[in-house]
């Protein structure tokens, strides 16, 4: 298991308040919730981790706030 606290740019709430009100599905916005982490926390906005493919999957807890 690994617990993220991670700080994402505003654009990220942005494209998933917009997939949800265009009705996009669960499994969409999770993979933009994915990419988004995977740029932000395991490449640290392109400093390691090139080529990376990050999956979101088996989450047990999730909490999010906007700031």
């Amino acid at each position: 298991m690994r617990w993220i606290t991670q700080d994402l740019p505003g654009e990220v709430a942005r494209e998933l308040f917009a997939a949800r009100d265009a009705g996009v599905g669960e499994q969409q916005q999770t993979v933009i919730l994915a990419r988004a982490l995977g740029h932000a926390y395991f490449r640290e906005w392109g400093r390691r981790a090139h080529g990376l493919h990050i999956a979101f999957s088996d989450v047990e807890f999730a909490d999010f706030s906007i700031a």
